[in-house]
């Protein structure tokens, strides 16, 4: 196809572009401020049922094994029927598991509403593969940008709601999930168009359907991205699902120890950084440095945070080595998402992004318990160096399998 018929294609999709993005940053906005209620929560809300931190860590691993069943599942029935309706149903899993989980007395149930949310998850892989579908391939970076926003503003939002919300009881935050939940669901049935993956614009790049077992062997660049993918995900569940209790047992504020209020802002900076990251540094960055530094550097900057956590005890320097931490994992999730997006057919961004997502669900599955059992026994040190480590290697592996190219900005 030559130029000028790319450039009538271009022209016959109406509303491409960031304003035909805007319903889908409010459906993954009101879906993340759900999830970010829950995150400071559910450690100190599993405690007091009598969860011990090994079993938090099981409670993460759990839904991260129900995640690795469904998640290439869904991305498949996403590309053959349509974004929109598989992220309804998943959004209706969403919703069951916060209303059983407000209502739960016991552990049990704890653990049932995590698997129920678990099986019908992926919900951000499916708005991800709609932003990619819905976007040009020179416009698909920010148009990803612009869905990675919308998480980092639920991450600011609902961390925040969650530290006030905490105070009317145990189980407000969680309702109050439930109920932006429900208003996710309508959202995405009111706001985002009906998709018809037959009739994607011309100049997106489609592919033969070949066998399913084919198609993943052939994607050699995009398993590499999976290799980094693998690694972020492993370092970054250590992290989340121990954060809280580590905070609580090394560190205090007026005279008690950290406890939701205080991990809920400490979620609600990190979704600020966030916001600031995908709006103002990511697309400037990718303009002066390639992929392969960017990430490598992200990696080293999670390594020097993870390090500092192990030997800092002062609330300044805990600000420091999170700042480093927090903008580290931006940086790296949403350089290799974008650059895995653009490795793959757009008729293979469900099947890719719920490949992603079963690779998170199953470095997720063995790290919260890893941390569990550290933090349990108070390594404390020793679970904030196994993390230094592991980026460590990140930073290494980067180097190695990610393909040198020359900034967007270079001569």
């Amino acid at each position: 196809m030559g130029a000028g018929s790319t450039a009538e294609a271009r022209e016959e999709v109406p509303g491409e572009g960031s304003l035909a993005l805007v319903p889908t940053f409010i459906v993954v906005a009101v879906d993340a401020t759900g999830m970010g209620i829950i995150l400071p929560l559910l450690p100190f809300y599993s405690q007091r049922l009598g969860a011990t931190p090994f079993l938090i860590g099981a409670l993460i691993s759990v839904y991260a094994v129900c995640q690795l069943i469904a998640g290439p599942v869904v991305g498949i029935l996403s590309d053959r029927y349509g974004r929109r309706k598989v992220l309804v149903v998943s959004q209706i899993g969403t919703f069951v598991g916060f209303v059983l989980l407000a209502m739960a007395g016991s552990l049990t149930l704890v653990f049932l509403a995590r698997i129920i949310d678990g099986l019908t998850s992926g919900n951000i892989s499916v708005a991800h593969a709609y932003a990619a579908e819905h976007s040009a391939p020179s416009t698909r970076k920010q148009a990803l940008g612009m869905t990675s926003g919308a998480i980092g503003t639920g991450l600011l939002v609902g961390p925040a709601l969650s530290g006030l919300l905490v105070h009317y009881g145990d189980t407000a935050p969680v309702w109050a999930a439930a109920a932006l939940s429900l208003v996710s669901i309508l959202a995405t049935i009111g706001l985002l168009s009906p998709d018809h993956p037959a009739s994607e614009p011309l100049y997106q790049q489609r592919v033969p359907e070949p066998t399913l077992a084919h198609t993943m062997l052939e994607m050699r660049y995009a398993w590499r991205l999976l290799c980094l993918l693998i690694v972020f995900f492993f370092v970054n569940s250590m992290f989340l699902s121990q954060i809280g209790l580590f905070l609580s047992a090394r560190f205090s504020w007026d005279g008690h120890p950290f406890g939701t209020r205080e991990l809920g802002w400490m979620f609600a900076y990190a979704g600020f950084i966030n916001m600031v990251v995908q709006g103002f540094f990511i697309t400037r960055a990718n303009l002066l440095v390639s992929d392969r530094n960017i990430v490598t550097v992200a990696f080293a900057g999670m390594g020097l945070g993870f390090l500092g956590l192990a030997i800092g005890n002062r609330i300044s320097l805990l600000v420091v080595f999170l700042t480093l931490i927090i903008i580290g994992t931006m940086f790296a999730r949403s350089t290799l998402t974008a650059e895995l997006s653009r490795s793959t057919a757009i008729n293979r961004q469900g099947m890719i992004m719920g490949l992603n997502q079963s690779l998170m669900s199953g470095a997720s599955i063995s790290a919260p318990l890893l941390s569990g059992a550290l933090i349990g026994h108070q390594l404390f040190v020793s679970w904030a160096l196994a993390m230094a480590v592991i980026a460590t290697v990140g930073a290494a592996l980067a180097r190695q399998l990610l393909a040198f190219a020359e900034p967007a900005g270079a001569d």
